[in-house]
């Protein structure tokens, strides 16, 4: 019995402890400028190398209620469809690294994937659409050929940076952003999107 109320008291204690730490990982990102450009809706996710960051970014949106459309194999025509309707994209993110499997899954190659985003951005640039970069799934996503791909596909057409802070251990991002004269921002967790999206799109509590 004592032993039990012992379990009760320490998986109590566990869970207030990971509960304070996701609210301090929430609010623990930073910012570098130069200065942010204005980011409007609509929003628009899609990802270069079919690994879940589009999904994270989706998920992420709803449950702070950011009205965001998700298309894995976005393609140029889309967007011109969507000016079509005089309700154009304002904001497209675009999400780096790969994944084999999701690639294979979605019938796709790294090469494909580059060609789909360069007629993508090229669109966007004609459209006035404010295109984000991000990397969001950590080193893992930064292993081999297609990441590196993915990443140098996007990052340097961005106007924004969306970085995870162990996506930029080497500090590769920071350097890109520094180069380039795009702003940069940085958090702890995935889950610190959601504060992230409420500042940028200027959001009320």
């Amino acid at each position: 019995m004592l032993k039990t109320k012992k379990l009760r008291i320490f998986g109590l204690l566990l869970s207030l402890i990971i509960i304070c730490l996701l609210g301090l990982s929430q609010i623990s990102f930073a910012t570098e400028q130069p200065s942010i450009p204005k980011v409007e809706l609509p929003l628009i996710v899609t990802t270069c190398g079919q690994s879940p960051g589009a999904l994270m970014i989706w998920v992420l949106s709803k449950q702070i209620k950011l009205p965001c459309d998700r298309k894995d194999l976005l393609t140029a025509e889309d967007l011109k469809a969507k000016a079509d309707e005089s309700n154009p994209y304002k904001t497209l993110i675009i999400t780096t690294g790969t994944s084999m499997k999701g690639m294979g899954a979605a019938g796709v190659d790294i090469d494909y994937e580059v060609a789909r985003i360069e007629a993508i951005i090229e669109e966007a640039k004609k459209e006035g659409i404010l295109i984000i970069g991000a990397h969001i799934e950590g080193m893992a996503r930064r292993v081999d050929a297609t990441d590196a791909a993915s990443i140098a596909t996007v990052i340097p057409e961005s106007k924004l940076l969306l970085i995870r802070e162990d996506s930029n251990e080497d500090g590769y991002f920071t350097k890109a952003a520094e180069e380039q004269g795009i702003p940069i921002i940085t958090f702890k967790e995935t889950l610190d999107l959601a504060d992230v999206f409420k500042k940028l799109f200027s959001m009320e509590e």
